[in-house]
């Protein structure tokens, strides 16, 4: 039986062919990432929001290590920790206002631990070397410090997290991580706080809440080491 002419064209053409389902494989601008696992050592800068009060934990350089383990498609499980040097205000909300200072920048170092998923936005591969992904988890910040002279101390609060970023040169088993990791975690004030014990008004107002959500921005970069197939 004689053979259809669009079967002649496709032996005689096979490029033509190839350029109608899709991208020639070798000038792909998308390539498979070849490994499951991934550790990067990160730093970067911790940049905390204002409390009403102004007494929980400042800016400051960040320092942590983040894992990944694919599970499968685009997704991934994430763990990561990371510590701030940070300070803070101690106050004595007992005293007078020109006397509630006690230390104006009191060192006051704190770890962020989570847990949670990363999904790439280019799937199983990089596009020119380049994996955009959004991630986000849930965990518990480590303030081990004692209360201060006012009650207040940073705790052990929990928080969860929301993380856009981008990993670079995707090629081999290191590449570069760049992430912007938003924190959210409450602060809590003792009851001191709202409490009027001499002729000023107190360090907050009667009608406060006793407890502040905060969005605090990070950004970190780091080195990553892949490994297994």
């Amino acid at each position: 039986m004689p053979r259809p002419l669009s079967v002649w064209f496709l032996l005689l053409f096979p490029s033509v062919a190839v350029a109608q389902v899709g991208h020639d494989p070798q000038r792909s601008p998308y390539r498979d990432l070849e490994h499951r696992q991934e550790l990067t050592f990160f730093g970067g800068q911790f940049n905390a929001a204002v409390d009403p009060a102004k007494v929980a934990p400042r800016d400051g350089p960040m320092f942590g290590a983040h894992y990944e383990l694919r599970l499968g498609g685009p997704a991934y499980f994430t763990a990561r920790m990371a510590g701030v040097v940070s300070n803070r205000t101690i106050l004595d909300p007992r005293a007078q206002v020109v006397d509630r200072v006690v230390d104006a920048d009191k060192l006051a170092p704190f770890l962020l631990t989570d847990v949670g998923f990363s999904l790439n936005l280019t799937g199983f591969k990089s596009y020119r070397g380049l994996v955009p992904f959004i991630g986000a988890g849930g965990g518990i910040g480590s303030g081990f410090a004692k209360p201060d002279t006012g009650g207040y101390r940073f705790g052990f609060p929990f928080l969860f997290t929301v993380r856009p970023g981008i990993k670079l040169g995707t090629g081999g088993r290191w590449h570069t991580r760049i992430e912007a990791t938003n924190y959210f975690y409450r602060i809590r004030y003792p009851e001191l706080y709202f409490v009027k014990t001499g002729a000023d008004d107190p360090v907050l107002p009667p009608g406060s809440e006793r407890a502040y959500w905060k969005r605090n921005l990070a950004i970190s970069i780091g080195m990553t080491k892949t490994w297994g197939r």
